[in-house]
């Protein structure tokens, strides 16, 4: 009887080692799989966001140079679209942290809880 308790616990122990190490080697899976979706996830967010820039700066330059063409002074097309920016800076100051926060949070979670995918 004393072989039979013996033999039962080191099973139960050794079940119970087994079931640590796969629970363990699961949630790493797990995490790698949702580190993965938001590195690829801000990457791919990251490379759209820098062409964009240079579409918006191309885009800048020839509305300032037709400004200043049209006005007669280079200086002033260039003046005109810098204020644009520092007024469109100044009211995004107000708004967008806001905004950009509850989208962010919604997103980050959706990637990173949505185990469907």
């Amino acid at each position: 009887m004393g072989n039979n308790i013996s033999d039962n616990f080191k099973q139960f122990t050794t079940a119970t080692q087994d079931y640590i190490e796969s629970s363990v080697s699961y949630h790493k899976l797990d995490l790698f799989k949702k580190v993965m979706k938001g590195v690829v996830f801000s990457s791919y967010k990251i490379i759209l966001g820098f062409f964009s820039f240079l579409a918006l700066l191309f885009l800048s330059l020839a509305t300032a140079i037709y400004l200043g063409e049209f006005l007669e002074s280079l200086a002033l097309g260039y003046l005109i679209v810098g204020c644009f920016y520092i007024i469109l800076v100044i009211i995004l100051s107000f708004f967008l942290k806001k905004v950009l926060e509850n989208a962010l949070v919604k997103k980050a979670s959706i990637q990173f809880f949505n185990d469907n995918k």
